[in-house]
């Protein structure tokens, strides 16, 4: 009797979520994965497709065989005919993640949640303040400064569209250096355009998933071709919160043992099923004891003026580029 043959990596379909940071990407996920027309990845930020070199660490990285990308969905098993999903924001970001999800998955759709841009800078500057990335002292109005003197110093957002991939060679660049040339979305989206085309590209906004979240899953389920019923009964709680903690040190402490801890589990679902039970208990006791309550970040008129200027045209682009008005500012 003939073997039958297995199914690979390409022929399966797939909705990966690829941006950008800061921007409900985590609920997102969660929201998804709970959908039984869904398979999700065992975690959600898998980065298989980045280069080897960009600045995130991960298990898994693309290194020659593709076929490795079926280690992050075990509980899939062969013929299984629901969406493989994925969420790995810096994919955005990555010109050669864009360039092997179109040579490898010839059947993925892709997601990208887009967030106000001034917002999701202070977002990212509040969460490299909750790990320690930035130090507590530095003000927002400091930040900002520092980021505009980087692309001065290393070249403008508009002359070097990825960081990662100049003239070809990756290059390996602290990621909270670049979050403000990354709010310049129409820079790394108009390739993934041309790349896969209008049809297979849904881009959706944070501020939606916070405010409708239900319209937005709807809306989502109809592009993916998944049933949107399923979200009228469901209840949408928001997940990966940035919190002001009170000791940053020994948040990151417990943010690289919960990820090295995943990285080793994910595929073992006798222990990774129990510990990330026990995880969604433990946790809100941890973050009681070692959060704050957020302070306000201070953003002068100036430095707005300056964020909105920078940003404007790109949001002008994004409103042509996606056909409908996008209307951060007035």
């Amino acid at each position: 009797m003939p073997r039958q043959r297995q199914t690979t990596v390409r022929q399966y379909k797939y909705l990966i979520v690829g941006g950008t940071t800061k921007a409900a990407t985590t609920s997102l996920f969660a929201y998804l994965a709970a959908h039984p027309e869904i398979c999700a990845a065992t975690y959600k930020e898998t980065r298989f497709f980045l280069d080897e070199t960009y600045p995130l660490p991960s298990k898994y990285r693309y290194s020659g065989d593709v076929e490795e990308y079926n280690r992050l969905f075990p509980e899939q098993a062969d013929g299984d005919s629901r969406h493989r999903l994925e969420s790995t924001p810096d994919y955005l970001y990555c010109p050669s993640a864009r360039e092997r999800i179109a040579a490898f998955l010839p059947h993925a759709k892709l997601v990208f949640s887009l967030r106000e841009p001034i917002s999701r800078l202070v977002s990212w500057y509040r969460f490299a303040k909750q790990n320690g990335t930035l130090p507590q002292t530095l003000s927002f109005d400091g930040y900002v400064e520092m980021l505009f003197k980087e692309i001065d110093t290393c070249g403008t957002a508009k002359d070097m569209p990825s960081r990662y991939a100049r003239d070809g060679v990756p290059a390996a660049t602290e990621q909270y250096l670049q979050t403000l040339q990354q709010g310049c979305y129409t820079l790394y989206l108009n390739p993934y355009f041309e790349r896969f085309g209008a049809a297979r590209i849904h881009i959706l906004f944070y501020e939606d998933i916070a405010e409708k979240p239900r319209a937005a899953l709807a809306n989502l389920c109809e592009f993916a071709g998944i049933d949107a019923d399923f979200y009228n009964d469901y209840t949408f709680q928001v997940t990966n919160r940035t919190e002001t903690m009170k000791n940053s040190a020994l948040h990151r402490k417990y943010r690289n043992f919960r990820f090295q801890l995943r990285q080793w589990t994910h595929n073992k679902p006798l222990i990774h099923n129990p510990l990330r039970a026990a995880r969604r208990t433990i946790e809100p006791f941890y973050l009681r004891l070692n959060t704050r309550p957020a302070e306000q970040v201070a953003v002068s008129e100036e430095t707005r003026r300056r964020l909105v200027h920078y940003y404007r045209d790109d949001v002008q682009a994004l409103t042509a580029l996606i056909g409908k008005p996008v209307q951060w500012w007035n």
